[in-house]
């Protein structure tokens, strides 16, 4: 196990394994993550392998500004709404997405969705552009089990890996993004997580 700091040589680093199809366990403002390479079979695969979780669940792809993710997926009247109300921060929408897309198929939804994100952190945002394009990413525990808002619950889950994971204390939100699809151009929240409610709530009555 490698433990980096989140300063400019740290993030270089990061970029570096990420470009050379490793892993890499990142703090951003939800919990910690696991993030991969979008092209790059081998390091997903890696991410499901570590996770011991279902190849048929798909990942959140993280992007460091609106322009970038644009390019992934298809933004809706709604969806452009609430990533003016909520981004960045702790909402994945669940999007169409782009024709032009070079992500392999077999890491997204079946039905041609992909679920995105752009975080409230500057450690996954650094990374994402410095590698000039977008990180897949989901959380950094064992499927099934709760997770890590602490890089010492990351330690602790994961200590017998041969991992690299970058410092960064605990999160700012300590739970997972809310996901809300909104491919039909309505509101379908999959998942609560951690979203400001009476924001959301002001924001359904406009």
């Amino acid at each position: 196990m490698e433990i980096i700091n989140s300063n400019t040589k740290g993030i270089n680093e990061a970029v570096k394994k990420i470009l050379d199809g490793e892993i890499i366990f990142i703090p951003t403002d939800t919990v910690y993550g696991i993030a991969a390479n979008p092209y790059n079979d081998k390091a997903i695969k890696r991410i499901f392998s570590i996770k011991k979780r279902s190849l048929s669940n798909s990942l959140v792809l993280l992007c460091s500004n609106y322009k970038m993710a644009k390019k992934y997926a298809i933004f809706n009247r709604i969806a452009n709404n609430l990533i003016k109300n909520f981004w960045p921060g702790p909402l994945t929408l669940i999007l169409k997405k782009t024709n032009h897309s070079k992500i392999s198929k077999k890491w997204l939804s079946k039905d041609n969705t992909i679920g995105i994100r752009i975080p409230d952190h500057n450690v996954p945002k650094k990374i994402i552009d410095k590698c000039n394009f977008p990180i897949f990413c989901t959380s950094a525990n064992i499927s099934g089990k709760k997770s890590c808002s602490d890089i010492k619950d990351v330690i602790k889950n994961f200590k017998n890996k041969k991992i690299t994971i970058i410092k960064g204390g605990k999160t700012k939100f300590k739970k997972e993004s809310a996901i809300i699809d909104v491919t039909e151009n309505k509101i379908k929240i999959l998942r609560k997580g951690y979203l400001n409610k009476k924001k959301f709530s002001q924001l359904l009555n406009k």
